[in-house]
């Protein structure tokens, strides 16, 4: 790097001395005659960083020099050696105090004051390469923040755009948290007869979690074709059945089972509701269970299974349920990001406060039901950001 050095003495003889002085060592001189002139070389020379500057001056003497220059608001690194003909230890505190980096008397030898100018541009030079450093990472996680923009709208753009089906009425809150996630939801009419809704929260947070979430996505969404998880080809008319909601989890463990020890899984619930007689199918991999608000009754119940998470497990079984739904009924799947929220006393909002609240909720209509729950609970913890992805999805059996 650079040896200037900017030195600030009003005495010109002690200037010119100190300036030959320093010149036949190698270092590049500036001078100045007080503090405010100090501050103009330094406006003129934006590369000067080490500043040796005489004790007592007119105008602006080196201690209000060193102030103005260690201030939080000055726009560079300096680094200050003060210098001074007085070397009693008061003096030296007081320098110290005042911020400087190093002191020195005036009497001291060229060879002990060519040391601790090496010493001082040593200490820049790794300062400068830290700075250096930080301008890099700083530029390398806007990139990753960017990227994760783009991550978090492209996962945006694949939530439901229909939350209408004959029958069904769909609604649903999706609030990914300061990190990208691994919640998704969705839906999909898979004949004239039956409705898919499903969601699933794969473990973590991060890039690996989110890629993880679009490739189950993708894999879902393809409901047509040889290689569906949700329909088999069938060589008669109309040439298709639809797979149970067990066979679709278990398709789906054995094609995100853990490789190379990244430990990832994910829990999942996909049901299949016939919108003609009502009937809900439905399996779940150890997903919270779905809560069933019944209109009739003014009730809700848990939808559970005991099973096992996805994608953890090769020898992971799942089973089919079925569930008569009646006109009106709303059925309700959400993440543990909800039931799982703490309040400032590290209470959890737990799938019984959650129920309870459904039910209490009730009379409202399910948009206002579905927005309003997210907003109780954000409440309930008293914060504006969530730790966790949250996911809720309520649709309404509206009868044949």
């Amino acid at each position: 790097m650079s040896k200037e050095i900017l030195l600030v003495e009003d005495n010109r003889v002690m200037q010119l001395l100190m300036t030959k002085m320093l010149s036949s060592r190698g270092y590049q001189v500036i001078t100045a005659i007080n503090g405010n002139h100090a501050l103009k070389q330094l406006e003129k020379s934006p590369s000067i960083q080490l500043v040796l500057s005489d004790w007592m001056m007119p105008e602006l003497n080196g201690i209000e020099l060193c102030f103005r220059l260690k201030s939080p608001d000055y726009g560079r690194y300096i680094f200050f050696i003060l210098l001074s003909g007085r070397d009693d230890d008061d003096s030296i505190v007081e320098g110290i105090n005042a911020g400087a980096d190093d002191f020195i008397a005036k009497e001291t030898n060229i060879n002990e004051l060519d040391a601790r100018l090496k010493a001082g541009f040593r200490t820049l030079e790794l300062h400068n390469q830290l700075v250096a450093k930080n301008i890099e990472l700083d530029r390398a996680y806007a990139t990753i923040h960017q990227d994760l923009d783009s991550a978090n709208a492209l996962i945006r753009r694949m939530l439901p755009k229909q939350t209408s089906f004959p029958g069904v009425e769909l609604h649903y809150t999706h609030i990914p948290s300061a990190q990208i996630g691994g919640d998704m939801l969705g839906c999909m009419q898979l004949d004239e007869e039956h409705v898919a809704v499903y969601l699933f929260d794969v473990a973590g947070h991060g890039v690996a979690s989110a890629l993880m979430s679009f490739a189950i996505q993708q894999s879902l969404s393809a409901n047509t074709g040889t290689h569906s998880n949700v329909k088999r080809k069938k060589d008669t008319d109309p040439f298709y059945m639809l797979r149970d909601p067990s066979e679709v989890l278990a398709r789906l463990n054995q094609s995100y089972l853990s490789q190379d020890n990244n430990n990832l899984y994910f829990t999942m619930v996909y049901a299949v509701l016939n919108i003609r007689n009502g009937t809900l199918s439905y399996a779940s991999a150890g997903h919270p269970p779905m809560i069933w608000l019944q209109k009739q009754q003014q009730c809700s119940h848990f939808i559970e299974q005991d099973s096992f998470v996805a994608g953890m497990f090769d020898f992971a079984s799942y089973k089919t349920e079925h569930v008569q739904l009646h006109h009106g009924d709303r059925i309700f799947l959400y993440s543990d990001g909800i039931t799982e929220a703490e309040s400032a006393n590290n209470q959890q909002y737990s799938e019984l406060g959650l129920k309870e609240l459904v039910q209490k909720l009730a009379p409202q209509p399910i948009n206002e039901q579905t927005e309003t729950i997210v907003s109780i609970v954000k409440g309930w913890c008293g914060i504006e950001q969530f730790d966790d992805d949250i996911s809720l999805l309520t649709f309404e059996w509206k009868g044949n």
